[in-house]
């Protein structure tokens, strides 16, 4: 009998530390899926290497460090007055300095660039990319997301969209656990047909992938956690914009992320050349519209930024506000995002 029970405390001692030993190996497991927008985080027990994304998003584009057109007057200047509307800001890769400075004054960084040229080109971009590795590696918890391309389906069709996507996307979840990647893109399909909007079909050869069929093959890759994505609006029918922005989320549903981009805010003029009932239709329709359709965010181009031998920007070109600014401003205020810095004045 003691014999027997000598064995059965044997046995359990022994089963106790197999358990044991399971439990440890579970612990460290840090494993989780590319490309599915819920990923397991990077870094073990200090959490994700990204920084949080804030919700609502409202991302300013055209800003950039490697060009002084891109800034009305300084880095922190800029990055002040920004935070009146917006609470993230895209910024070209390589410059952790200028990644700082954002982030002290309250905006989130997406990393922002477009190697396509380079890649269809037939050149290696290996390069740039692991060098965008290098750089959120180093400076875990600053960098909230990535967009790796610029209206990735205007010139190239699914396939070659895929094969650019492998080449970035693919490597930074590979790499870089935990930061959502996403990319620019356009589709006609959300509001043609729509009224006062163009005929399905009427585009052309142009827009030939600027379709629903195109961003379906991109998002089932699971190479992107979501779109910036533009919809074709015309005659800023705020309406329709709802109405696409709806279809666009059932079609592509959370966790899949979408943020809204246009360009139609910002302006060349040397100041605002719309008036007051202008100026809050482009805002319903560019802002308010797309969140009440189901936007997570909203990217607005542009801060600062010389295009075809224009800047364009939403403050008067001397950064002095206008009704327009402060519509912009406003609609950031109900949709949720604390307003930050002073106004420019």
């Amino acid at each position: 009998m003691i014999a027997l029970l000598r064995r059965s405390r044997l046995r359990a001692t022994f089963i106790a530390l197999i358990l044991a030993a399971m439990a440890l190996a579970g612990c460290s497991s840090t494993g989780g899926r590319a490309g599915t927008g819920g990923r397991a985080s990077a870094g073990g027990p200090t959490g994700s290497i990204a920084a949080p994304l804030p919700r609502p998003l409202v991302l300013a584009q055209g800003v950039s460090s490697a060009n002084p057109a891109h800034l009305f007057r300084s880095q922190a200047w800029d990055f002040t007055q920004m935070r009146a509307v917006f609470d993230a800001v895209s910024l070209l890769p390589g410059d952790q300095a200028t990644v700082r400075q954002a982030r002290r004054a309250g905006l989130a960084v997406v990393l922002e660039f477009d190697y396509k040229k380079y890649f269809f080109a037939d050149q290696d971009i290996s390069g740039k990319v692991q060098a965008i590795v290098d750089q959120v590696r180093a400076n875990p918890g600053t960098i909230a997301a990535i967009d790796v391309a610029d209206r990735l389906n205007q010139d190239y069709d699914a396939q070659q969209g895929l094969r650019y996507l492998s080449a970035t996307a693919a490597v930074f979840h590979r790499e870089l656990p935990g930061v959502p990647v996403l990319a620019n893109v356009s589709d006609d399909d959300l509001t043609c047909g729509l009224p006062g909007q163009s005929a399905c079909g009427s585009y052309g050869p142009r827009y030939q992938f600027e379709t629903n069929a195109t961003l379906d093959t991109i998002k089932n890759s699971g190479y992107l956690d979501g779109f910036l994505l533009a919809d074709n609006i015309k005659n800023d029918n705020v309406a329709v914009q709802v109405r696409a922005w709806q279809a666009a989320r059932a079609r592509w549903p959370s966790p899949f992320m979408l943020w809204s981009t246009c360009s139609q805010l910002s302006f060349p003029d040397p100041r605002q050349p719309a008036d007051p009932g202008t100026a809050a239709a482009l805002v319903a329709t560019y802002m308010t519209g797309p969140a009440r359709g189901g936007a997570q965010g909203l990217a607005l181009w542009a801060w600062h930024q010389l295009y075809q031998g224009s800047v364009y920007t939403f403050l008067d070109k001397d950064g002095s506000s206008n009704g327009l600014w402060r519509d912009m401003a406003a609609a950031s205020a109900s949709l949720g995002l604390t307003r930050g810095g002073r106004p420019p004045g």
